[in-house]
This record gives structure tokens, sequence and C-alpha cells, in this order.
């Protein structure tokens, strides 16, 4: 007896971008970032329940002719209840931003470990489904893993000529900033606080590398430089920074006098003046 073989003409799988060497991109597409910068393209409106989430989510699979009994699938249509990406599914967050997929997962693993619950309600019921969901996929799997062990060993070529993507220096790779480092731009990067999975952090992380590899062949640090202003226009953690930034200002010691006077001087008599004597 052959075993019955289901065919669902309107599956769809997740659609993850990678880069030319197979690594997923975790830097945001550009819907997902035009949607970011632009309040007007965010769902503002309160979060449904999972029960009419889930709902909501079997109709369309069923529509399109896809497999309502696979799980997977299914949740690939549940709607995110909360963050910027509000009313997009949960496929499309994993196609569209992976960096900040990362992000999420993190923080409720850090939030788990803790014991503690921030939130609680139908956004954080969402949160939850989303990253289970996301765990599911053996590319995400990877990738925490990939992080985990510090990022592996990349070819040093590789990560040299990677381009900042950011701000005026967008056009510049990472071994530039290095190199350059003397105008106090890898200085403010690496004294940053940033999101995993953003352009920012990815820079950190190289300069950190070799900083501590100039640090092993180099014992003696130079003094710390004072970074220059900086203009940034993509990046909104870079942005909140220089906001909050102010020009470094020069501080002028003013030695006594006495130090420098001619003994003269200090008894009161002009330097000029004949003494009597």
């Amino acid at each position: 007896m052959h075993k019955k073989v289901l065919f669902f003409p309107g599956k769809v799988c997740v659609g993850f971008r990678k880069g030319p060497l197979g690594f997923l991109l975790q830097e945001p597409s550009k819907e997902a970032r035009r949607i970011k910068e632009d309040s007007t393209l965010q769902d503002k409106s309160a979060p449904i329940r999972t029960a009419l989430v889930q709902q909501n989510a079997l109709a369309v699979v069923r529509q399109r002719g896809g497999d309502a009994s696979d799980r997977t699938e299914v949740l690939g249509e549940y709607i995110l209840q909360f963050g910027k990406y509000k009313g997009k599914s949960f496929r499309w967050l994993l196609e569209n931003d992976i960096g900040y997929t990362m992000y999420l997962i993190k923080n409720v693993q850090k939030e788990e470990a803790s014991g503690i619950s921030v939130t609680e309600g139908h956004s954080k019921d969402s949160l939850q489904s989303f990253v289970n969901y996301s765990l599911s996929f053996a590319e995400i799997q990877s990738l925490l893993t990939y992080e985990a062990r510090g990022g592996g060993d990349m070819v040093a070529s590789l990560e040299d000529d990677q381009l900042v993507g950011f701000g005026t220096r967008a056009k510049s790779t990472w071994k530039e900033i290095w190199d350059s480092r003397a105008d106090g731009y890898a200085t403010f990067i690496l004294g940053k606080s940033c999101v995993p999975g953003t352009r920012m952090f990815k820079l950190q992380q190289y300069l950190q590398k070799r900083q501590q590899s100039d640090s092993a062949s180099s014992p003696a640090e130079h003094a710390s430089r004072v970074p220059k202003p900086l203009v940034m226009d993509e990046d909104e953690e870079l942005e909140r920074a220089m906001i909050s930034m102010e020009s470094s200002k020069l501080q002028v010691k003013t030695f006594a006098a006495s130090a420098t006077l001619p003994a003269a001087a200090k008894l009161g008599v002009s330097p000029g003046a004949k003494t009597g004597f």
C-alpha cells in the first residue's frame, strides 16, 4: 500500500537573506529600515490576544493552499504585536531583520536566566511566540552558536575590506577606520554600547580584536585621544549619542607668577631699578 503524499501548492518557507559566503545578513532590509525610520508606517493599534492571532494565521495559510498542520508554517503567519514592526508577520521579520531578531532572542534569554519578567500581556505573548518560532530554524541556532564562540575565525582580509555602511564614514573600510584611529572615530566606536547585529556592533568587534592584537605586540599604550565631533546620518544609536555629545574643551593650567618672576620682583623691586647697594 502506497503512502499518500499530500501536496500543498501554497506552502511558503522563510527566505533568509545571505551574503556571498552563506552567512545570514543581519542588517535590516530597505523595507525594514524604511519602517524603522518612518513612524507613520508603524502600527500603533492595541495588541490582540494570541488566540485571535492564531485564528487569523490559520485562515491565511488555508486561503493560499498551505499546510495548516505545519506548526512552523502557521507561526510564520502570526502577526507581531510589539515593537516598530508590529503588524508584520513572524516570517517577514526573519526575512527582513535578523539583527533585531537576535537582539530579541538574547533579551528573552537574559530575562529567563534572571527569573524576572519585565512585561506581561499580549505583546509579551507575541514576543515569546516569535522567539520560539525563530529558534526552530537551524540557521538561527547556528548563528547563536557562532556568536557565542566569539564570531569564529573569519578571514582577516575579508574583515579588513568590510564597509562601515553608516554615517560620514560609510564608504570607509574597517581597516581604514583602524589605520586612521588617531582622528578619534575608532575610540568613539569602541566606547559605545551597541545593539547586537547592527553595523556599529560588528565594527566595534573588529576594532576590539585589532586593539587586543595591537596591545599584545605593543604593551605601551598611547595616551587617550579626545574624539572629534562627528556627524552621523543613519545609525540611530550614533545619532542619539551625537546629540548629547559636547565639544571637548582644553584646560589651560595657570602657574603662579612667583615661579617665573626674578627674585627682585618677588621683593617688590622693579627689575630695571638700581638698589643702591
